[in-house]
């Protein structure tokens, strides 16, 4: 299903430094990640209610919460081997760290042929294996560690789906099995439901099927994670729990980040470039700060201090919180050079999500998709549920609606869609635009390692 105004030409693979680069940075990203781990790395947003499931069997199919059971129940089975001592959240953090890098890596491979510069696509390559947002997420125990990994196996799964010989009933089964186990780990891939759909609809007129087949591969790829969805939502209402109630706005209550916040700059985002610490509060006002600038803040910033020094003893059996999570002062400055140096990427995303997403829904017009329009179309879907739903929500300021933790695998997607529009569309095969690109990237990369180190 290549298109035939986009060449795609493969890219060297023997070149052997690229690939040891490539494998380095993944080595540096997950070595941050244990280190991290050691210091109570895993102690992030909600820790005490994530560890309460995790080590009680009774509190892990509670649907009155905000998350599905089946990273809790995997992780129960992790607690049974090791038992109730700090070793097991360590451990199984870096096991998540561990799955979220070999994940990382399955994504460059699914991307590495779509771009044309081998320097850009080892810029994006640094980018995202360094990324402060990415990594601490990818550590900090929670339903969140489990968004990339899931999203990287749907794009494999839909790809070899579309694949000319690949739309065969059995590639349909794994499609709907990935997608029910996604929903399953994070409710937020609901939001993938009716962009597959779309996508079923498109391969249906470009292949002809008839009627009879199409309901079928539909029935077979959705009819088990809407059947789910739907599920958790009765049970939700059953118990008055997040899904139903909790999460949404009472009746009669302005909210504290409305549309204007979300698609508006604001002059108060100049604060965030002093990189505040999140919970001292400074940040978390009504209408204070636009959505783009926390969640600039959120990506390139450890604004949580989640990866900092905890200030009391690391014990299992004892009240952990982030608050209690304090930065040394020399880590601020680094923070501020991170965000500072970010802002290019930002505005490489900000240009290059609605280039990819455009040539994507062309593409998906004509049936002819590539790789990067199929990540694209779930990203922004994924993204869409997040951003838009703020302004329904109960405190979306206040209780962080709008971190990018949130939106992990849609950063995945808007990163590929900078550094292919910074191939295609900027560097154009000029080398020294791909190696100036490269270099920063690098610089970036350094200085989010101090920052999390």
């Amino acid at each position: 299903m290549m298109s035939a105004d986009q060449p795609s030409p493969p890219l060297n693979r023997s070149n052997l430094w690229r690939t040891r680069l490539l494998w380095l940075a993944l080595a540096i990203s997950f070595l941050l990640s244990v280190f991290a781990a050691f210091r109570a790395g895993y102690v992030g947003p909600d820790y005490d209610v994530h560890i309460a499931r995790l080590t009680n069997w009774p509190k892990i199919f509670d649907f009155s919460t905000t998350s599905p059971p089946t990273y809790f129940l995997l992780g129960h089975g992790l607690f049974t081997l090791i038992g109730r001592h700090n070793g097991f959240p360590i451990a199984l953090s870096i096991m998540q760290a561990a799955i979220n890098t070999l994940a990382l890596w399955w994504f460059f491979l699914y991307a590495e042929r779509r771009f044309e510069s081998p320097a850009i696509y080892l810029a994006m390559v640094l980018f995202l294996a360094f990324l402060p947002v990415r990594i601490i997420h990818a550590t900090t125990l929670g339903t969140d560690c489990t968004t990339i990994p899931l999203f990287v196996l749907l794009l494999f799964s839909l790809d070899k789906f579309l694949s000319e010989k690949g739309s065969t009933l059995k590639n349909a089964a794994y499609l709907g099995l990935a997608l029910t186990a996604a929903i399953g780990s994070k409710y937020s891939f609901m939001a993938l439901l009716p962009a597959i759909f779309l996508i079923l609809i498109a391969l249906w007129r470009k292949r002809a099927w008839g009627f009879k087949r199409f309901v079928m591969i539909c029935a077979i790829v959705l009819v088990v994670p809407s059947a789910f969805s739907l599920s958790t939502f009765w049970l939700s209402s059953r118990v008055h729990g997040y899904n139903t109630e909790k999460h949404w706005l009472p009746r009669g209550m302005s909210p504290d980040m409305n549309y204007k916040d979300l698609f508006l700059v604001k002059t108060n985002d100049a604060q965030l470039f002093k990189a505040p610490e999140y919970f001292k509060k400074t940040i978390l006002a009504a209408h204070r700060h636009s959505y783009l600038g926390l969640v600039h803040l959120g990506i390139f910033t450890d604004t949580m201090n989640l990866f900092q020094d905890l200030t009391v003893p690391q014990r299992i059996n004892s009240i952990l919180i982030p608050d209690q999570k304090a930065r040394r002062g020399w880590k601020t400055p680094v923070m501020v050079a991170s965000m500072s140096l970010g802002i290019l990427w930002t505005l490489c995303a900000l240009i290059g999500t609605p280039w990819a997403l455009f040539r994507a829904t062309r593409n998906l017009w004509n049936a002819s998709l590539q790789r990067e329009d199929i990540a694209i179309l779930l990203g922004t879907a994924f993204f869409l549920l997040m951003f838009l739903t703020i302004p329904f929500v109960h405190g979306g300021a206040i209780f962080g609606y709008w971190t990018p933790r949130l939106i992990l695998p849609s950063l995945l997607c808007f990163s590929l869609a900078a550094f292919l529009f910074l191939d295609r569309k900027v560097a154009r095969g000029s080398r020294g635009v791909a190696l100036v690109v490269l270099v920063l990237v690098a610089a970036q990369c350094a200085i989010e390692t101090i920052m999390l180190a």
